[in-house]
């Protein structure tokens, strides 16, 4: 563990510096994410605020571009995804004490998840908050990256049970078929989801 806590006052002291010298580039980095019982250290990249306030995406979350997997112990480092895209943040920027510890709900004993936008479903020209999130699964390595939910429904959120080793996780439909996820669309279902062999269990739903 002190060792952890060294790797992330080390990067953190990288990020800052390099990020005063880095103002023009299009990403930036925020603080570090220490990973339980591994040597292994997630560092988010974010667009800046000129790609935002563009027209190529309309998100108001607090959304990632990539993530860097620092491995401390071999001084190794691989993104997530190949390409830059639109995760969801682990965290709030709503306060800096908030900020110095990553809610570690997305993380289980042995997978990280990830609600990613990668599709422009409702063919808007652009990413936004009406188009998806698809659920990513990985390692707590960062490898073996794959999504586990349909790019046609919306994953809403995800609550884990270690000590059960399941998950839930809450879907929404586009019940209006307007290819738009918003409060318009009142159809949601939950699904258990195994955290041993990553299979999916039946669907709870209201009216059945």
């Amino acid at each position: 563990m002190k060792h952890l806590i060294c790797a992330i006052i080390i990067l953190s002291s990288i990020q800052n510096s390099f990020g005063q010298r880095s103002k023009k580039l299009p990403r930036y980095f925020v603080e570090p994410i220490g990973i339980d019982s591994t040597a292994t250290v997630m560092i988010p990249t974010r667009y800046n605020s000129d790609l935002l306030s563009s027209s190529k995406i309309a998100l108001w979350n607090n959304f990632y571009a990539n993530i860097i997997f620092y491995n401390f112990e071999n001084d190794s480092t691989h993104k997530l995804f190949d390409k830059d895209t639109f995760i969801q943040g682990f965290r709030s920027n709503s306060s800096y004490y908030y900020n110095m510890s990553a809610d570690k709900k997305n993380i289980s004993s042995e997978w990280i998840f990830y609600f990613v936008k990668t599709i422009d479903f409702n063919q808007s020209g652009r990413i936004d908050n009406e188009d998806p999130s698809i659920l990513y699964v990985s390692d707590k390595f960062g490898k073996n990256l794959k999504p586990i939910t349909p790019n046609n429904e919306n994953a809403v959120s995800i609550e884990i049970y270690n000590e059960k080793d399941f998950a839930l996780i809450k879907m929404q439909k586009d019940h209006n078929g307007d290819r738009k996820f918003n409060n318009k669309d009142k159809e949601y279902y939950f699904i258990s989801l195994s955290l041993k062999n990553l299979e999916f269990g039946k669907k709870i739903e209201i009216d059945k």
